[in-house]
């Protein structure tokens, strides 16, 4: 009875041998890489390419066990064993300082396009109003609801209490509001 083989691909020049490794019980290893070769950093961070192509399908809104089945060979594994083995290579430091890195330079980014919108809302808002360029309302109205989005403008209320009121009564007041915090 023959027992199944698993013929590795090598990125290194074929010297005429074939090389084959048995696997145990004649299986596939489970959750090895899609594609062959070196497990070598490829990065500064000292991430392999399938870590880096698990890193750049969360950074691409997918979820941690779709991303390990578009980095890894899971089509053996249980969702289960798919599951476990995304969180424990996702949870991994060298992956979570990744992640949170990128995280940082995509919210920086955001931050950067927030600041550059608002300068060219005030530049074409003070375009309308200092200079009289043309604007109609609706272009205006346009502007200002973009100015409130980015936080450029805020709705403040002020009140203020001009009731009559002496100290004594102020005072009184006062020692209700704290006996009736007090219990």
């Amino acid at each position: 009875m023959n027992k199944p083989t698993l013929t590795v691909v090598s990125d290194t020049p074929n010297t005429g041998t074939n090389t084959e490794v048995k696997t145990p019980r004649g299986r596939a290893y489970k959750g090895q890489p899609k594609t062959s070769g070196p497990k070598t950093p490829v990065n500064s961070e000292g991430l392999t390419a399938k870590q880096e192509a698990f890193c750049h399908a969360i950074l691409g809104g997918k979820g941690w066990s779709d991303a390990y089945r578009e980095a890894y060979d899971a089509e053996n594994m249980s969702a289960a064993s798919v599951h476990r083995e995304a969180f424990a290579l996702a949870t991994s430091p060298k992956i979570a300082s990744r992640l949170e890195r990128a995280e940082k330079e995509r919210q920086a980014e955001q931050r950067m396009q927030r600041l550059s919108r608002a300068e060219r809302v005030i530049e074409k808002l003070e375009g309308i109003g200092v200079r009289g360029d043309a604007a109609d309302g609706t272009q205006v109205r346009a502007l200002e609801l973009l100015g409130k989005t980015l936080g450029l403008f805020v709705d403040r209320v002020e009140t203020e209490d001009k009731t009559p009121r002496d100290a004594d009564s102020i005072r009184a007041e006062l020692e209700q509001r704290i006996n009736r915090l007090m219990g």
